[in-house]
């Protein structure tokens, strides 16, 4: 045992850090302080992340379903439709080709969806055709959150499916 009743003397230096081992008061306040500022800042640009990525993934989810419409008209030699219910923020597989049929693809709240085609007018319906072209001239369907927007082209001629 070490100690001054043992004999053996410590150097000064170790005996001050063994004694102040605890934060002051005043050290836990400014961790305190520096914490609150960072997640201050960090805050509003997560929720500008959280929007960004609740619009890219639902322009993932809608061209992936029309992906699957095209290649559902091209195998099983049938026209197949993807139905776009605007009021409800949500688009459907509409057809009698087994379980995929029923695959829908619901967007937040905050999204708004536009679907127009090439002349301008508006559209509630995506069909291919069994060759993958579409029934009818290009579509363009656009999402946006307010602050961005992704648009998503569907050309009449090929049925390609292309984001911009």
């Amino acid at each position: 045992m070490v100690g001054q009743g043992s004999g053996i003397k410590l150097p000064a230096l170790l005996r001050r850090r063994s004694s102040s081992r605890a934060f002051t008061l005043v050290e836990l306040l400014v961790v305190i302080g520096i914490i609150g500022i960072i997640l201050a800042t960090s805050v509003p640009a997560l929720s500008g992340y959280a929007t960004q990525v609740r619009l890219k993934t639902a322009t993932r989810e809608i061209v992936g379903l029309l992906l699957l419409a095209r290649s559902l008209a091209i195998s099983h030699h049938a026209p197949q439709s993807v139905v776009i219910d605007l009021e409800q923020g949500e688009l459907s597989l509409d057809g009698a080709t087994g379980d995929l049929a029923s695959r829908r693809v619901r967007l937040p709240p905050a999204i708004q969806i536009e679907v127009t085609e090439s002349d301008g007018s508006e559209r509630s319906q995506v069909t291919f055709q069994p060759s993958g072209a579409l029934a009818g001239r290009s579509i363009s369907i656009a999402l946006s959150n307010g602050k961005r927007t992704q648009t998503i082209l569907v050309t009449g001629v090929t049925g390609a499916v292309l984001v911009q």
